[in-house]
């Protein structure tokens, strides 16, 4: 009787161990895994809305030359590499568009077709009730000195100018500062009676990714590194205006 007891204090002795093995390692994976991306797609965060416009698209090439670079591809890339930085970040990302298409019939307005298109972001944007939206578009000028990104917000927008600030904030450090080491390079915060600012009820910026009329700047935007570091300071821009 004495060693049939012993048998079954071992045999649930090994019960006890093996559950305690994995209680622990239940218990470091998530001391190790609790800040990582893949548990970031799952926070509540994922039931946020952020919503990114390419500008332009389509028939609607934007600033630029045909035989060098069209604003509205500019626009795309960066759109959809800022889409991938606010995935990971755990946000629902609504896109006005993902490829190249201009979105005029999406609008059942009677006008032309740039305002329809207007009006077909504008909707999008309002009925995603997103957190914030950037719009994201390229600069032009006759001076082609003029370079550098630009934010806008709409005038008398606190909120608006407060993101703008953060992502301009950021721009500077993680674009100019870090990536380019260029300390004579400073991103601009300004306030534009824009369509797509003033026709939206939630918080929004529009933000040009550099002059295509500048030397150095065309030569960036057609850099695929200064995209990615453009799309991540946007993202961190963001997320400094949401704390």
């Amino acid at each position: 009787m004495n060693r049939k007891s012993r048998i079954y204090v071992i045999k649930l002795n090994r019960k006890i161990l093996i559950l305690m093995a994995l209680l622990l390692f239940l218990i470091i994976g998530i001391i190790i895994f609790k800040n990582s991306k893949v548990l970031k797609i799952f926070s509540y965060r994922s039931k946020q809305t952020i919503v990114i416009d390419p500008g332009h698209g389509g028939i609607d090439g934007g600033t630029g030359n045909p035989k060098d670079i069209l604003e509205k591809d500019i626009n795309l890339d960066i759109g959809l590499k800022l889409k991938k930085e606010l995935l990971v970040e755990g946000f629902n990302v609504v896109m006005t568009r993902e490829k190249d298409e201009s979105l005029e019939d999406l609008s059942n307005i009677n006008s032309s077709r740039y305002r329809r298109d207007l009006n077909a972001r504008q909707s999008i944007i309002n009925s995603s009730k997103p957190l914030v939206y950037v719009s994201i578009h390229v600069n032009s000028s006759k001076s082609p000195s003029a370079r550098g990104v630009k934010v806008y917000h709409f005038p008398g927008s606190e909120e608006g100018k407060n993101l703008a600030e953060a992502i301009s904030s950021s721009v500077d450090i993680y674009l100019y500062e870090k990536f380019l080491k260029d300390d004579n390079l400073i991103s601009e915060v300004l306030s534009e009676n824009f369509y797509i600012l003033r026709e939206t009820k939630y918080t929004g910026v529009l933000v040009e990714a550099g002059f295509i009329t500048n030397v150095e700047d065309n030569r960036l935007l057609k850099d695929d590194k200064y995209k990615e570091k453009l799309a991540f300071a946007i993202k961190k821009g963001i997320l400094e205006y949401l704390k």
